[in-house]
């Protein structure tokens, strides 16, 4: 099999200039056991840069596609080969205002590298397969990624971390990809009970605070030009709760801070409620789908790609399809969609 992809995660976004990092490929196992030999390849990948550079006239190091379509998402504007750790790196900028899109929102979770095998051979320190690497193009790609999986943002110079986005479901995987979405909303129905009960506390001790802090004004002994009345009311507003059960005046910083954080979690609820309607709605939807043909359900293993074997049974088929790694289960599922096409009524 002469043909290569490969999958990287993006590393970081930077919103202001639309520059989309990440690391192209280095000289470390890949999920099928096998290692990009980088002096071999670094090469191949200067020269396919040097074409690009020469025919944009030196305004593209590289072309950026979208899906591995006929979209031109963008262009590679560096490339930087790091030696020291045998490694290939890239900054894209994207042009294509739909692309940006879901590159903003998470959508888009690395890079793909299309291309072949120049050679391979075993690796005789680490039992693995090496290979050289010749590229013929680079995609933005929403392969599905860990559900932990975050990149990182860049926006007035400031960064911070955000989680990619579910990745779409692929023709065929609505019954075994049905129950993750339920438990994904289950899990932002308990955040969201959590968040609750955390502000309801928090405005009931507000609600003593304030209380006390009335009371303890009502209170207060009248105004004393004599040093021992001032130390007096100075005491009685310090002294720890009373026995009557009524709790000390918070500080102006601490009931400012307070309702802070009280505003905040009001936010992250009112930001929650929108997700958990979708989610609602997407399970909604994925349970009126009819299942796919038992015939049509096969598991493809990226080890047997040439063979195309068919599966036994059904539930062996979707035992083994959640079995394989995520990368090469959403190959399986394409492999399967394009076998068996849904006929338009």
């Amino acid at each position: 099999m002469s043909d290569l992809k490969l999958f990287v995660p993006l590393a970081k976004v930077d919103l202001d200039q639309r520059l989309v990092h990440g690391v192209v490929t280095a000289e470390i196992p890949d999920r099928s056991g096998e290692i990009c030999d980088y002096a071999s390849t670094k090469p191949y990948y200067q020269a396919w840069s040097a074409e690009a550079t020469e025919a944009s006239g030196g305004k593209s190091l590289g072309a950026v596609r979208a899906m591995h379509g006929r979209v031109a998402a963008g262009k590679l504007t560096d490339i930087a080969f790091d030696d020291a750790q045998k490694r290939i790196l890239v900054a894209a900028k994207i042009v294509d205002d739909e692309e940006w899109r879901k590159v903003e929102e998470g959508v888009y979770t690395g890079f793909s590298q299309g291309g072949r095998y120049v050679a391979r051979w075993p690796d005789p320190d680490s039992g693995h397969t090496r290979y050289t690497a010749e590229p013929r193009e680079i995609s933005l790609v929403d392969f599905p990624c860990l559900p932990d999986a975050t990149f990182e943002v860049v926006k007035d110079g400031r960064s911070e971390r955000r989680s990619f986005a579910h990745a779409p479901l692929e023709a065929g995987a609505e019954k075994s990809a049905a129950p993750e979405a339920g438990e994904s909303a289950a899990s932002r129905l308990d955040e969201l009970a959590a968040l609750l009960a955390e502000a309801r506390a928090l405005n009931q001790t507000l609600q003593k605070q304030i209380e006390a802090t009335g009371a303890t004004e009502a209170a207060a002994p009248a105004p004393s030009s004599e040093p021992d009345a001032a130390q007096s009311a100075a005491s009685s507003l310090a002294a720890p709760p009373s026995p009557s059960g009524r709790e000390p005046a918070l500080p102006p910083e601490a009931l400012a801070k307070a309702l802070g954080e009280m505003a905040a979690l009001r936010d992250q609820i009112a930001e929650l409620g929108p997700t958990l309607t979708a989610l609602a709605a997407r399970v909604a939807a994925l349970e009126k789908q009819p299942l796919p043909a038992k015939a049509a359900i096969r598991a493809v293993a990226k080890a047997h790609d040439d063979e195309d074997r068919a599966g036994g049974s059904v539930d062996d088929a979707v035992k083994r399809l959640a079995a394989l790694p995520s990368e090469e289960r959403a190959y399986a599922l394409m492999k399967i969609s394009l076998a068996n096409p849904i006929s338009r009524r």
